[in-house]
């Protein structure tokens, strides 16, 4: 179990470098996303050795969910722009949401949604047009991980 605990660790602190860098920024480093994703793999391997965290499902689904994210994010983005002509949802956000799909599979998605809801509504309390994601997402992300350990 140690191993998994010191892969969420890991994926929970390059998380926060994620928030912190796209708070300043609004931008997330791919170096970051693939740390990400790449811890990903490292805890569905010790998953697997171990039989740990059970509520996160098969670890090729965690993959198929990894793809389905990144495309469906990719193409939501581009059909955002071409519609509105300005960027919405950053490709940044996508690719983090997508590396953190390796870990949690089909979980992401309600993780985003509520990254997102939570995002809005502070941007609306603060009176803000625009919001960076990434630390709304990697604290929904880490949040869901954590609570998936601990029910396991």
């Amino acid at each position: 179990m140690s191993l998994v605990w010191l892969a969420a660790a890991v994926l929970v602190a390059l998380s926060a470098w994620a928030a912190v860098v796209d708070a300043r920024t609004r931008r997330i480093p791919n170096a970051c996303c693939a740390g990400v994703a790449a811890c990903g793999v490292c805890l569905q391997l010790a998953r697997l050795a171990t039989g740990a965290i059970p509520p996160l499902g098969k670890p090729l689904m965690a993959f198929v969910a990894a793809c389905a994210v990144l495309l469906a994010g990719f193409a939501a983005e581009m059909l955002y722009r071409r519609v509105a002509g300005r960027a919405g949802l950053g490709l940044g956000d996508v690719k983090l949401a997508a590396a953190w799909a390796v870990s949690l599979g089909w979980l992401v998605v309600p993780a985003f949604a509520v990254a997102c809801l939570f995002g809005a509504v502070w941007a609306l309390a603060t009176r803000q047009r625009t919001f960076a994601l990434g630390p709304w997402l990697s604290a929904a992300f880490a949040g869901t991980l954590l609570l998936t350990c601990l029910v396991s």
